[in-house]
C-alpha cells in the first residue's frame, strides 16, 4: 500500500527551517487522522466495487472492514512516526542550544516592563475604585 499523497517527511514537516509549533503539531496530527480515514473509506469501497449478490457482499464487507482497519493503523503509524521524529529533531536542537535562541533574541524586554506598569497601574486603579464603594456600601 503506498502512502498518502499528502503525505510528507517529518524533515519536511517538523524541522529545518521551518519551526514547529503546537499548532504546527496538531495540523500535522488532524491531518494524518483524516488521511487514515480517507485511505479507509478508499480501502472499504474498493473491496465492495462490483459486489452485486447479498452473500458476496457479506464476505467483502467482512473483507473491506479488514482493509480498512489496516489502511487507518498504517496511516496512524505514519503519522506517529512523523511527529516522534519531528519531537526528536525538536529536543536535539534543543539540547545543542540552536532552538529557541532566536525567540529569545528577539523578545522586546523593555515592551514587556512596559506592559506590566500598565497592567499594574490599571489594577492599583481598579483597586482603588472599589474600596470607596464598599465604604459607601456599609453606611
Amino acid at each position: 500500500m503506498m502512502p498518502m499523497s499528502s503525505s510528507t517527511s517529518p524533515v519536511q514537516e517538523l524541522s529545518g527551517e521551518e519551526s514547529a509549533s503546537p499548532a504546527d503539531m496538531s495540523a500535522v496530527l488532524t491531518r494524518g487522522v483524516v488521511d487514515g480515514f480517507t485511505e479507509a473509506s478508499e480501502a472499504f469501497s474498493h473491496e465492495l466495487r462490483g459486489t452485486d449478490r447479498i452473500p458476496d457482499l457479506m464476505g467483502r464487507s467482512v473483507a473491506g472492514m479488514i482493509r480498512a482497519n489496516a489502511r487507518l493503523l498504517e496511516e496512524m503509524a505514519n503519522v506517529v512516526r512523523q511527529m516522534s521524529d519531528g519531537w526528536s529533531v525538536r529536543m536535539q536542537s534543543a539540547a545543542d542550544g540552536s532552538a529557541g535562541s532566536d525567540a529569545i533574541a528577539e523578545l522586546d524586554y523593555d515592551r514587556l516592563a512596559d506592559l506590566v506598569v500598565q497592567r499594574l497601574k490599571a489594577a492599583e486603579t481598579t483597586a482603588k475604585a472599589a474600596a470607596p464603594a464598599k465604604g459607601a456600601a456599609k453606611s
